[in-house]
Protein backbone atom coordinates (compact mmCIF):
# COMPACT_ATOMS: atom_id res chain seq x y z
CA UNK A 1 0.00 0.00 0.00
CA UNK A 2 2.76 2.53 0.77
CA UNK A 3 3.94 1.83 -3.02
CA UNK A 4 0.76 3.09 -4.22
CA UNK A 5 1.09 6.17 -2.73
CA UNK A 6 4.17 7.44 -4.48
CA UNK A 7 1.87 7.68 -7.27
CA UNK A 8 0.86 10.91 -5.73
CA UNK A 9 3.86 11.86 -4.33
CA UNK A 10 4.92 15.28 -6.14
CA UNK A 11 3.42 12.15 -3.31
CA UNK A 12 3.86 15.36 2.89
CA UNK A 13 2.47 19.01 7.60
CA UNK A 14 -0.48 25.98 13.33
CA UNK A 15 -0.10 23.07 15.49
CA UNK A 16 3.92 24.79 17.01
CA UNK A 17 2.55 26.27 19.67
CA UNK A 18 0.96 23.36 20.95
CA UNK A 19 3.50 21.20 20.20
CA UNK A 20 6.26 22.88 22.51
CA UNK A 21 4.38 21.96 25.79
CA UNK A 22 5.56 18.69 24.73
CA UNK A 23 9.18 18.95 24.50
CA UNK A 24 9.41 21.54 27.75
CA UNK A 25 10.13 18.39 29.69
CA UNK A 26 13.51 18.55 30.13
CA UNK A 27 15.25 14.76 28.18
CA UNK A 28 16.40 13.50 31.50
CA UNK A 29 13.55 14.37 33.64
CA UNK A 30 11.79 11.62 35.37
CA UNK A 31 14.75 8.90 34.58
CA UNK A 32 13.94 6.72 38.05
CA UNK A 33 16.47 4.24 36.45
CA UNK A 34 18.72 3.31 33.82
CA UNK A 35 16.80 0.40 32.42
CA UNK A 36 14.21 2.46 31.59
CA UNK A 37 15.99 4.36 28.78
CA UNK A 38 15.84 2.36 25.24
CA UNK A 39 19.28 3.57 22.80
CA UNK A 40 18.32 2.42 18.79
CA UNK A 41 20.89 3.26 16.17
CA UNK A 42 19.86 2.41 11.98
CA UNK A 43 22.40 3.19 9.38
CA UNK A 44 19.97 3.39 6.02
CA UNK A 45 21.06 3.66 1.68
CA UNK A 46 18.39 3.75 -0.49
CA UNK A 47 18.43 4.54 -4.69
CA UNK A 48 15.21 5.96 -5.96
CA UNK A 49 14.91 6.83 -9.86
CA UNK A 50 12.35 7.04 -12.01
CA UNK A 51 11.88 6.79 -15.86
CA UNK A 52 12.27 10.84 -15.86
CA UNK A 53 15.53 10.57 -14.88
CA UNK A 54 15.61 11.68 -11.23
CA UNK A 55 17.47 10.00 -9.45
CA UNK A 56 17.99 10.23 -5.75
CA UNK A 57 20.96 8.78 -2.97
CA UNK A 58 20.54 8.80 0.24
CA UNK A 59 22.70 7.54 2.84
CA UNK A 60 22.00 8.01 6.11
CA UNK A 61 22.66 7.75 10.19
CA UNK A 62 19.73 7.61 13.19
CA UNK A 63 20.43 7.41 16.71
CA UNK A 64 17.10 7.37 19.01
CA UNK A 65 16.74 7.79 22.62
CA UNK A 66 13.37 6.57 24.06
CA UNK A 67 11.78 5.94 27.80
CA UNK A 68 9.40 3.74 28.54
CA UNK A 69 6.00 4.12 30.12
CA UNK A 70 6.02 7.78 29.11
CA UNK A 71 8.66 8.14 31.92
CA UNK A 72 10.21 11.33 29.78
CA UNK A 73 10.62 13.26 26.38
CA UNK A 74 11.92 11.01 23.55
CA UNK A 75 14.21 12.35 20.86
CA UNK A 76 16.04 11.48 18.00
CA UNK A 77 18.90 12.75 15.21
CA UNK A 78 19.21 12.37 11.87
CA UNK A 79 21.66 13.39 9.45
CA UNK A 80 21.33 11.98 5.21
CA UNK A 81 23.81 12.51 2.71
CA UNK A 82 22.22 13.21 -1.00
CA UNK A 83 23.04 12.83 -4.54
CA UNK A 84 20.68 14.18 -6.41
CA UNK A 85 20.01 14.26 -10.11
CA UNK A 86 17.53 16.33 -11.52
CA UNK A 87 15.65 15.66 -15.02
CA UNK A 88 18.36 16.49 -17.09
CA UNK A 89 21.62 15.53 -16.75
CA UNK A 90 23.04 19.38 -16.38
CA UNK A 91 21.50 20.03 -12.94
CA UNK A 92 22.98 17.54 -10.34
CA UNK A 93 22.87 18.12 -6.23
CA UNK A 94 25.07 17.31 -3.52
CA UNK A 95 24.47 17.79 -0.01
CA UNK A 96 23.13 16.91 3.41
CA UNK A 97 19.86 17.10 5.76
CA UNK A 98 20.20 17.33 9.49
CA UNK A 99 17.16 16.84 11.86
CA UNK A 100 16.51 16.96 15.49
CA UNK A 101 13.00 15.49 16.67
CA UNK A 102 11.32 15.16 20.01
CA UNK A 103 8.01 14.26 20.99
CA UNK A 104 5.95 13.57 24.15
CA UNK A 105 3.72 10.50 24.85
CA UNK A 106 1.57 12.08 27.51
CA UNK A 107 -0.59 9.15 28.02
CA UNK A 108 -2.20 6.77 25.63
CA UNK A 109 -4.45 9.01 24.46
CA UNK A 110 -2.20 12.21 23.29
CA UNK A 111 1.27 12.51 21.93
CA UNK A 112 2.80 15.43 20.33
CA UNK A 113 6.29 15.70 18.52
CA UNK A 114 8.45 18.46 16.55
CA UNK A 115 11.08 18.09 14.36
CA UNK A 116 13.48 20.68 13.19
CA UNK A 117 16.31 20.54 10.63
CA UNK A 118 18.12 22.02 7.94
CA UNK A 119 18.90 20.89 4.51
CA UNK A 120 22.28 21.99 2.74
CA UNK A 121 22.79 21.09 -1.41
CA UNK A 122 25.05 22.90 -4.16
CA UNK A 123 24.42 22.46 -7.61
CA UNK A 124 26.82 20.92 -9.02
CA UNK A 125 26.97 22.62 -12.33
CA UNK A 126 26.09 26.33 -11.43
CA UNK A 127 27.80 26.01 -8.05
CA UNK A 128 24.78 27.92 -6.43
CA UNK A 129 23.82 26.83 -2.93
CA UNK A 130 20.60 26.33 -1.08
CA UNK A 131 20.26 26.75 2.67
CA UNK A 132 17.01 25.57 3.95
CA UNK A 133 15.68 25.40 7.30
CA UNK A 134 12.88 23.09 8.07
CA UNK A 135 10.16 21.88 10.25
CA UNK A 136 7.37 19.61 11.00
CA UNK A 137 4.79 19.41 14.14
CA UNK A 138 2.85 16.54 15.10
CA UNK A 139 -0.54 15.23 17.51
CA UNK A 140 -1.32 11.74 17.59
CA UNK A 141 -4.51 11.62 19.36
CA UNK A 142 -5.95 7.84 20.56
CA UNK A 143 -9.12 8.38 22.22
CA UNK A 144 -9.49 4.22 22.26
CA UNK A 145 -7.58 1.59 21.08
CA UNK A 146 -9.81 1.08 17.80
CA UNK A 147 -9.32 5.09 16.37
CA UNK A 148 -6.17 7.23 15.59
CA UNK A 149 -6.19 10.62 14.54
CA UNK A 150 -3.11 12.89 13.42
CA UNK A 151 -2.72 15.94 12.61
CA UNK A 152 0.96 17.66 10.79
CA UNK A 153 2.05 21.19 9.54
CA UNK A 154 5.32 21.51 7.88
CA UNK A 155 7.67 22.99 5.44
CA UNK A 156 10.48 21.05 3.59
CA UNK A 157 12.14 20.61 0.18
CA UNK A 158 10.05 18.59 -1.94
CA UNK A 159 13.25 16.62 -4.07
CA UNK A 160 12.49 13.48 -1.74
CA UNK A 161 9.29 13.44 -3.37
CA UNK A 162 10.73 14.00 -6.77
CA UNK A 163 9.35 17.48 -7.61
CA UNK A 164 13.08 19.58 -7.66
CA UNK A 165 12.77 22.10 -9.76
CA UNK A 166 10.75 25.09 -10.28
CA UNK A 167 10.47 27.47 -14.38
CA UNK A 168 13.50 29.03 -12.88
CA UNK A 169 15.88 26.19 -11.84
CA UNK A 170 15.49 26.70 -8.32
CA UNK A 171 14.79 24.20 -5.23
CA UNK A 172 10.88 23.59 -4.84
CA UNK A 173 10.17 23.72 -1.44
CA UNK A 174 6.38 23.29 0.37
CA UNK A 175 3.82 23.86 3.33
CA UNK A 176 2.11 20.81 3.64
CA UNK A 177 -1.18 19.99 6.25
CA UNK A 178 -2.21 16.87 6.75
CA UNK A 179 -5.03 14.22 8.57
CA UNK A 180 -4.77 10.97 8.68
CA UNK A 181 -7.02 8.58 10.75
CA UNK A 182 -7.44 4.85 10.99
CA UNK A 183 -10.21 2.70 12.66
CA UNK A 184 -10.39 -0.79 13.51
CA UNK A 185 -13.91 -1.38 12.73
CA UNK A 186 -14.20 -4.75 13.55
CA UNK A 187 -11.51 -7.26 14.42
CA UNK A 188 -10.69 -8.44 10.30
CA UNK A 189 -11.66 -4.37 9.00
CA UNK A 190 -9.54 -1.78 8.93
CA UNK A 191 -10.61 1.81 7.70
CA UNK A 192 -8.26 4.50 6.55
CA UNK A 193 -7.83 8.07 5.21
CA UNK A 194 -6.12 10.85 4.86
CA UNK A 195 -6.71 14.33 3.57
CA UNK A 196 -3.46 16.85 2.64
CA UNK A 197 -3.04 20.19 1.40
CA UNK A 198 -0.17 21.88 0.44
CA UNK A 199 1.15 25.45 -0.97
CA UNK A 200 4.36 24.96 -3.22
CA UNK A 201 7.19 27.68 -3.12
CA UNK A 202 6.45 27.96 -6.82
CA UNK A 203 2.75 29.15 -6.06
CA UNK A 204 1.57 26.12 -6.69
CA UNK A 205 -1.13 24.50 -4.54
CA UNK A 206 -2.25 20.58 -4.23
CA UNK A 207 -5.04 19.00 -2.89
CA UNK A 208 -4.83 15.13 -2.28
CA UNK A 209 -6.99 12.57 -0.38
CA UNK A 210 -6.99 9.14 0.26
CA UNK A 211 -9.20 6.56 1.13
CA UNK A 212 -8.94 2.09 2.17
CA UNK A 213 -11.06 -0.16 3.54
CA UNK A 214 -8.86 -2.99 4.11
CA UNK A 215 -9.81 -7.12 5.22
CA UNK A 216 -8.20 -9.06 6.96
CA UNK A 217 -7.50 -12.65 5.87
CA UNK A 218 -5.21 -13.72 8.53
CA UNK A 219 -4.61 -11.12 11.74
CA UNK A 220 -2.06 -13.39 13.31
CA UNK A 221 1.27 -14.80 11.55
CA UNK A 222 1.06 -14.57 8.53
CA UNK A 223 -0.21 -11.59 8.35
CA UNK A 224 -2.40 -11.09 5.17
CA UNK A 225 -5.18 -7.67 4.37
CA UNK A 226 -6.60 -7.04 1.37
CA UNK A 227 -8.73 -3.94 0.04
CA UNK A 228 -9.55 -1.35 -2.10
CA UNK A 229 -8.40 2.10 -2.03
CA UNK A 230 -9.32 5.59 -3.61
CA UNK A 231 -6.86 8.60 -4.09
CA UNK A 232 -7.62 11.77 -5.67
CA UNK A 233 -5.40 14.48 -6.59
CA UNK A 234 -5.66 18.07 -7.71
CA UNK A 235 -3.14 20.90 -8.80
CA UNK A 236 -4.15 24.75 -8.84
CA UNK A 237 -1.54 24.56 -12.05
CA UNK A 238 0.15 22.05 -14.50
CA UNK A 239 3.48 22.92 -14.44
CA UNK A 240 6.10 21.89 -17.28
CA UNK A 241 8.44 20.82 -14.36
CA UNK A 242 7.22 18.05 -12.15
CA UNK A 243 3.97 16.12 -13.00
CA UNK A 244 0.69 18.41 -11.33
CA UNK A 245 -2.27 16.75 -12.79
CA UNK A 246 -5.29 19.29 -12.42
CA UNK A 247 -7.47 16.53 -11.99
CA UNK A 248 -6.03 12.72 -11.25
CA UNK A 249 -8.04 9.96 -9.35
CA UNK A 250 -7.25 6.57 -8.97
CA UNK A 251 -8.84 3.37 -7.85
CA UNK A 252 -6.74 0.55 -6.89
CA UNK A 253 -7.17 -3.57 -4.85
CA UNK A 254 -4.36 -3.19 -2.51
CA UNK A 255 -2.55 -6.61 -0.65
CA UNK A 256 -0.22 -6.56 2.07
CA UNK A 257 1.32 -9.54 4.11
CA UNK A 258 4.30 -10.38 6.73
CA UNK A 259 5.31 -13.94 6.49
CA UNK A 260 7.71 -15.05 8.93
CA UNK A 261 10.24 -17.93 7.40
CA UNK A 262 12.18 -19.07 10.41
CA UNK A 263 12.91 -17.66 13.99
CA UNK A 264 15.55 -15.08 12.22
CA UNK A 265 14.41 -14.50 8.65
CA UNK A 266 10.88 -12.66 8.00
CA UNK A 267 9.14 -11.08 4.90
CA UNK A 268 7.12 -8.74 3.99
CA UNK A 269 5.12 -7.83 0.02
CA UNK A 270 3.00 -5.17 -0.52
CA UNK A 271 1.00 -4.82 -3.92
CA UNK A 272 -1.74 -3.19 -6.02
CA UNK A 273 -3.48 -2.90 -9.36
CA UNK A 274 -5.13 0.29 -10.18
CA UNK A 275 -7.26 2.22 -12.91
CA UNK A 276 -6.36 5.78 -13.23
CA UNK A 277 -7.91 8.82 -14.83
CA UNK A 278 -6.20 12.17 -15.72
CA UNK A 279 -8.51 14.92 -16.47
CA UNK A 280 -8.05 15.43 -20.36
CA UNK A 281 -6.95 11.61 -20.82
CA UNK A 282 -7.92 8.11 -21.42
CA UNK A 283 -8.03 5.92 -18.53
CA UNK A 284 -4.68 3.63 -18.05
CA UNK A 285 -3.91 0.88 -15.54
CA UNK A 286 -1.29 0.81 -13.38
CA UNK A 287 0.66 -1.60 -10.65
CA UNK A 288 2.35 -1.57 -8.16
CA UNK A 289 4.43 -3.99 -5.43
CA UNK A 290 7.11 -3.55 -2.68
CA UNK A 291 9.46 -6.70 -1.55
CA UNK A 292 11.31 -6.46 2.21
CA UNK A 293 13.00 -8.74 4.22
CA UNK A 294 13.75 -8.34 7.98
CA UNK A 295 16.77 -10.75 9.23
CA UNK A 296 17.62 -10.95 12.68
CA UNK A 297 21.70 -11.21 13.23
CA UNK A 298 20.64 -11.07 17.24
CA UNK A 299 17.50 -10.37 18.41
CA UNK A 300 18.48 -6.84 18.62
CA UNK A 301 20.76 -6.61 15.46
CA UNK A 302 18.45 -6.67 12.78
CA UNK A 303 19.25 -5.76 8.74
CA UNK A 304 16.75 -4.98 6.69
CA UNK A 305 16.72 -5.15 2.48
CA UNK A 306 13.98 -3.37 0.83
CA UNK A 307 13.02 -3.03 -2.75
CA UNK A 308 9.81 -1.12 -4.49
CA UNK A 309 8.64 -0.94 -8.39
CA UNK A 310 5.83 1.12 -9.58
CA UNK A 311 4.39 1.96 -13.07
CA UNK A 312 1.90 3.87 -14.23
CA UNK A 313 0.61 6.85 -16.66
CA UNK A 314 0.65 10.47 -16.67
CA UNK A 315 -0.56 12.49 -19.48
CA UNK A 316 -1.31 8.75 -21.72
CA UNK A 317 2.39 8.80 -21.50
CA UNK A 318 4.29 5.15 -19.25
CA UNK A 319 5.84 6.39 -16.15
CA UNK A 320 7.73 3.71 -13.93
CA UNK A 321 9.85 4.31 -10.91
CA UNK A 322 11.57 2.23 -8.35
CA UNK A 323 13.43 2.42 -5.19
CA UNK A 324 15.92 0.09 -3.56
CA UNK A 325 17.70 0.31 -0.20
CA UNK A 326 19.26 -1.34 3.17
CA UNK A 327 18.75 -0.70 7.23
CA UNK A 328 20.93 -1.92 9.75
CA UNK A 329 19.40 -1.79 13.12
CA UNK A 330 20.63 -1.71 16.64
CA UNK A 331 17.45 -1.59 19.19
CA UNK A 332 17.94 -2.03 23.33
CA UNK A 333 21.81 -0.75 24.25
Amino acid sequence: MKAINNTFRPSNKALLSCLMIGVATPITAQADSIDEIINDFTAQASVYSDSTGIRIEDKSVQYQRRYKNNKGANWKLEAHGYDLRAKTDSDTYQGADIVATISKEFNDYITTELSVGAVYLENQRSRDKTHFNKYKGKVTLKPNSKVSLSLEHGEDLLFKEAIIEDDNNKLVSGKTSRVVGSWRAAKRVIVEGSSQYRELSDGNRSKQHRGAILYGISTDTPWVWVGVEAQSLAYDKTKANYWSPEEYEAYALIANGNFKVNDKLSLNVNGSINRTKEKGFDWASGRSVTIGADYAITEDVHIKPYASYLESTRENVGWDGNRVGVQFVVSNF
